[in-house]
Formats: C-alpha cells, structure tokens, sequence
C-alpha cells in the first residue's frame, strides 16, 4: 500500500474525510512480512510511514480510525500522537468483537475486545464543521395522539447529584410540589402551554418532559467509547456475511463486520464524502459505504488499497457482488436490487494495479549484457547500474517508448507463467499530476489516434493532457499536429498543455521530465 499512497497523493492530498484502517496486529500469527529480525522495529516503522501520508490526505476535518488488539496498542497510540498530535486525540473505542462468553480455563482474562483508535486531522476543524453522530435508539411511542409524532420522555425534576432551580409546581390533581427542577419556572410555563409537560400516575405523578422523535433524529445519537457487538456486529457475524456472499466457510481470517465499518462512518463527520481504507482486506469499508447510500441515498465515494491475492479473490467480486445484489445465501443472490437500491448503488467502480516489487526486477533490463552479473556487487554500484546501465527498463518508464504511448508493456509474472501487459500511462501520469479529470475523450484525426485528459489540479489550474503516437513522425507531421489541435480547440480554456513527445503546439510541454521526475521522487531524493 505503500506504492498506492504515494501515487494517490498529489490528487488526494487534503481531500479524504474518513479513513480507517485494518492493519496486521504484529501478533506474530498475521500475514505481516518482516524483511529482517526487528520484528517490532520493523512494524513501527511500516505503520509510521503510511500514517504519515494517510494524514496528509486527510481534510481539516477529516477523522482516522484504526483498529488494533491489546499487542501493540501502547506503542501505535505513541506514534499517532507524534503523527497526528495527541491534542487531536478523540477517544479510544472498545469494542466487543466476541458475541460469546470465552471459557478459556488456562487464561486468567479472556480476549473479547479489540480496539479503534481515532484522532481528528485537526479537533478544532472538526468541531465546527459538525461531528457524526449514531443512529437513533430508545423507545418512542405517541399515546396521547400529539400531532407531532411519536415522543419520549424524561424526568424534569433534578437528580439526586444534580443542582437545577427551586419553584412549586402545581400538579393537575392540585398536588404542590417544591423540588429543584431542570429548568427555571419560564421555560416550565413555555413548555406546558407547548404540551411537552406530562404528569403520569393520572396527573398526580412527577413532571417529564416529552422529547419527540424527530427532533432527535436531526440531532443523532452521541457515540460513547464502549461499541456493543449488537449493534455494531461482532466476528461470528462477519465471518457469516462472507460465507453468504461466497458460499465458503473461513474463507479469510477476522473479517470486520460491516456494522463497525458502519458506525465508523457515522461518526466520522457531520457531512462524509470520500472514505478511505489502505489495508482493506475483505473489503469490509467498501461494502459499509454501499450499505449506507442505499439507506440515506448518499452519495459517499470509497477508495480501497489491496495487495497480494486477496485483492482478486476477495475484495474485488464481494465489491461487485455488493453492488448487483444487497442480499445473498451460499454465494447466490437472494434477491434483485429494486430499483431504488440500483439508483444508489455505485455505476462506476474504477480499479487500478499498480506495478509490483516482483514486477519491477522482472522488467529490468541491462544496456550491457554484462550488467546482471555487476548486480552481484556493492550497493552503491548496483545504484549506478539501476541509474544508467537500466536507463531504458519499461519499469524506469523508457521515455524513447513513449512515441507508442498505447502499446507501452511490461512483463508481469502472474500464475506461474510471464506475459506481456499494457500499461496505462495516460491514468498514470494523471494520477501523478493529481489531475482531478473532468472530461477524457478520444478524438481520431485520419489514422492518428488523439486522447485528451482535461481537468484541474488541487490547486485549481486548467490543464489539458494531449497523448497521441509520434513514432516515425517527421517535420510535416508536427505541422499537421499542431493545426489539428488548433482546429479542434484542444487547448482552449487552459492554463498547462503537456503533450508526450515533441510537438509544435504553442505552449505545450513535454510530459516526460515531470512524469519521471513524479514517479521517483522518492527515489530520486
């Protein structure tokens, strides 16, 4: 996920208004891959370089939750507070993730709890802007037929631990009452003549105030640090959902139900847009989001960050299943989505790989035959050759190839054989100008093929991204380009034009230094 962040960022920098998080516990039992023998070392600083990005691409107002268990919860609560601040520290939930009682006779405390850390990206932001709030709960009922609806309601005198203001009250029966009460004796009279006053036991009982069910609908339900499996789902749960999905039992291990993913994003904000989960395992978050916009009609947008297999034998089809679907039984749909469930569900689910570790040695390729045996020697020798000696690998972006911008491959090694794969290098390189596209179109001049990217940075400039094949192109082709371009007001309306290749076009760019420059940033710093 590492890869991912850093290519999301540009665009999504100061954008995401909620992201949860799932990541391996360090138990010594998860599928958390150490490089060396810090095993604890290496998980702090596997957590730290991503939580540093993630909070980048949070909003001022934005909140982060992630879960964790009783192993590294001291350390991790450590480093947030050196990432996010520990002023912007906003509780510590516990959740009952166990709907059973454990008998475990060898352990003196048994494991039914984990753990959501959250912070906000600045307290102060989100407090203006409106925190979330919960679901409704209680009992209402309307038993005197208020045309209002149905209402609750709650004692108006103080409790024993309280203070209030001290007046008589009349009861209906003529009964004098000289208490302490919530309110003072004007907003008493303002809530009587309201009918919001009741006295039970036939008007001789203790004022209550009636609070009706609407009103606290607008407000919500204010979360507290104890999330109940009832309510917000628990494992055995969880684990039933997949199994209705795919039909197969146990088919990953501790999946997050989508009840907790839910209250999450409840809470998250007043208003939650964008939702963002980088270790998305089953893809729990992505299936909450789906929930919820068929519930409220929402139009809550997620982005899911996967590796290895179960990114395609998970995540992708439970998101596809998800959508055609609401409801399964052993990997079979229950029933159709009606058609308001459609109107809501997600049109355009978009899915990008990105190039591996594994995928990026196997794309190496020396200028000198020679140059694999040199990768035997010392780093800083291995460096220059990845510099120089490699300077024309697919994976180091081969700028010379990007005359052939749509035939651009790399050799992926998938299921025990290598092929040849496309690679889009106009998403690419949009993904790295952080190019929010407003319109992507294919325009054909002849036999010249023309792809246009228009769209703004976060920073609000114009920009129009010009891709076409200039292989063998000489003076009197750059010509016809030029006007064609002009003929059809590609670049009208914008304040950057970046074109692969050479070009005549006035005030266009060659893309090629910035898009290498933006995909080794890091490498190159």
């Amino acid at each position: 996920n590492w890869q991912a962040l850093n290519l999301l960022m540009e665009k999504y920098r100061e954008q995401v208004q909620c992201i949860y998080i799932d990541p391996p516990y360090n138990t010594g039992d998860d599928e958390f891959v150490y490089k060396d023998n810090y095993q604890h070392s290496s998980w702090l600083a596997m957590m730290k370089d991503r939580l540093l990005l993630m909070n980048s691409a949070l909003k001022s107002n934005g909140t982060f939750f992630t879960s964790i268990d009783h192993n590294e919860i001291s350390v991790l609560r450590a480093v947030l507070d050196n990432v996010f601040a520990r002023e912007n520290f906003e509780g510590l939930i516990c959740w009952r993730r166990r709907h059973n009682q454990p008998n475990d006779r060898t352990k003196m405390i048994g494991l039914v709890a984990e753990y959501l850390i959250t912070y906000a990206k600045e307290s102060a932001a989100l407090k203006i802007s409106g925190v979330g709030k919960l679901d409704l709960t209680g009992k209402f009922s309307n038993p005197d037929n208020d045309p209002r609806g149905d209402w609750a309601s709650k004692p108006w005198k103080v409790g024993a631990d309280q203070s209030g203001t001290r007046y008589v009250i009349e009861t209906p029966t003529g009964k004098k009452l000289d208490e302490e009460w919530m309110g003072d004796e004007t907003t008493y009279k303002t809530l009587l003549d309201d009918n919001r006053i009741l006295f039970p036991r036939e008007g001789g009982g203790f004022p209550r105030k009636k609070y009706f069910k609407f009103e606290r609908e607008e407000e919500g339900q204010c979360a507290t640090n104890w999330w109940e499996h009832s309510y917000f789902g628990n494992n055995a749960g969880a684990n039933a959902t997949m199994t209705s999905l795919f039909g197969e039992k146990n088919l990953v291990s501790n999946p997050k139900p989508v009840e907790l993913i839910r209250g999450v994003i409840q809470v998250a904000g007043r208003v939650v847009e964008l939702i963002a989960d980088f270790f998305a395992g089953s893809g729990t978050s992505g299936h909450a989001v789906i929930n919820l916009n068929r519930e409220d009609g929402g139009h809550r947008k997620f982005i899911l960050v996967e590796m290895a297999h179960y990114f395609d034998t998970v995540l992708l089809p439970r998101i596809k299943k998800v959508t055609f679907s609401p409801e399964w039984k052993d990997g079979k749909p229950k029933r159709m989505a009606s058609a308001e469930e459609a109107e809501r569900s997600p049109h355009i689910v978009k899915v990008i790989r990105l190039e591996s570790y594994e995928d990026a040695l196997n794309n190496i390729a020396f200028d000198d035959p020679t140059g694999q045996q040199a990768m035997q020697f010392e780093d800083y020798l291995l460096q220059y050759m990845l510099k120089w000696e490699t300077r024309h690998s697919e994976t180091l972006l081969n700028v010379e190839n990007l005359t052939k911008p749509f035939s651009y491959q790399l050799h992926i090694h998938r299921d025990g054989e290598t092929r040849a794969q496309a690679v889009d290098l106009p998403e690419t390189f949009a993904y790295l100008l952080g190019l929010n596209v407003r319109k992507r179109q294919v325009i054909n001049d002849s036999d010249r093929r023309y792809l246009i990217y228009r769209g703004a940075t976060r920073e609000g400039r114009k920009v129009a991204v010009i891709w076409r094949e200039t292989e063998g192109w000489k003076d009197k082709d750059y010509t016809r380009d030029k006007v064609f371009v002009a003929a059809q007001q590609l670049t009208e309306g914008v304040d950057d034009v970046y074109v692969n290749g050479d070009s005549y076009i006035p005030g266009a760019r060659a893309l090629e230094p910035l898009f290498k420059a933006r995909m080794f940033a890091d490498v190159e710093a």
